[in-house]
């Protein structure tokens, strides 16, 4: 008696074995792929300064082989801009969209770009500008953007803003430089949570 006991306990630990092993064979790493300020994708959360900000868009700017990283980002009504530039170090900047004074003051002027740009107490040089491609991996139509022209100042105390010329449309941004371990990234499930469908 004790040897098919024996047997029946054998044949049942082999049985669980085997489908445990079926399992893991079957079902994809639970384990999502780390993020970092380079792979971030829609549905992604960025959290910085106490709230959480959900990945929207991803736009990678070229300019002649040199290429960074903006991402839109929303919280409910609010959207931020993080725009990431690798180049000798790493730089971070959070940007919101600039206030509307500002911005019909800088699409009234033609090009070039002004040197200097006085704004809240504040001014602004010009660090650099040129011309750059824009292509987007969130959108489902118009994913290649037109080429802008851009100029990007910056102030005391790490403040940044940023002039993009669009054809026919001036989009002005304007924050502050951020050290990445500011923040905090968490994946998402690859979904837009604003757009539908998404």
């Amino acid at each position: 008696m004790a040897i098919w006991l024996l047997l029946l306990v054998l044949l049942l630990a082999a049985f669980a074995l085997r489908r445990v092993q079926r399992l893991r064979r079957t079902r994809p790493s639970s384990l999502p792929t780390p993020r970092t300020l380079f792979n971030l994708r829609t549905g992604d959360i960025v959290q910085f300064d106490g709230r959480d900000w959900v990945v929207e868009d991803r736009l990678l700017y070229d300019e002649d082989g040199f290429q960074w990283l903006e991402y839109l980002l929303r919280d409910g009504s609010e959207g931020r801009w993080l725009a990431v530039s690798e180049d000798d170090w790493l730089e971070l900047s959070w940007l919101e969209a600039a206030p509307a004074a500002l911005a019909r003051q800088l699409a009234a002027g033609a090009t070039p770009f002004p040197e200097q740009i006085h704004w809240d107490g504040h001014t602004y040089e010009r660090r650099e500008e040129g011309r750059a491609s824009a292509s987007s991996s969130a959108r489902t139509m118009n994913r290649h953007l037109a080429s802008c022209r851009f100029a990007d100042y910056e102030a005391e105390g790490q403040r940044v803003l940023s002039v993009e010329r669009w054809d026919d449309e001036t989009e002005v941004t304007i924050g502050h430089q951020i050290d990445p371990s500011a923040l905090t990234l968490l994946p998402g499930d690859g979904r837009s949570v604003y757009r539908l469908n998404g």
